[in-house]
């Protein structure tokens, strides 16, 4: 999963490749690519929040250009939001701030809101 380490009181991932199981919309044809997280001043997610082998309901944010790190076709999480939830893939349910007022919801009733 580490990719880039940025080194601040220790190591630190600051992008991880990902594989993809199910795309439910965009238009990233890659089963596999790179995503960008927080390097300590950017309000994003940091990537050492993410685990190995573990299920995520995600939805970043396209990278248009080149950075110091960061390529153009890579992803990045959304500057101070939360754009994805934790799944629990046996148990098909996913865990997170999926609104204001709900902290769950199942792949099912998921599947079925993008539809509308």
């Amino acid at each position: 999963m580490e990719d880039e380490i940025y080194d601040y009181d220790g190591k630190m991932p600051y992008s991880m490749t990902v594989e993809v199981i199910k795309k439910y919309k965009g238009s990233e044809t890659r089963k596999r690519f790179k995503i960008w997280g927080d390097n300590g001043i950017l309000c994003r997610p940091y990537i050492a929040d993410f685990k190995v082998g573990k299920y995520y309901l995600i939805a970043p944010s396209k990278i248009e250009s080149d950075s110091e790190d960061e390529q153009n076709g890579d992803y990045d999480f959304f500057s101070c939001w939360n754009d994805y939830l934790a799944v629990d893939y046996d148990k098909k349910i996913a865990y997170g701030e999926y609104s204001w007022w709900r902290k769950e919801i199942t792949l099912e009733k998921f599947e079925r809101k993008l539809e509308k």
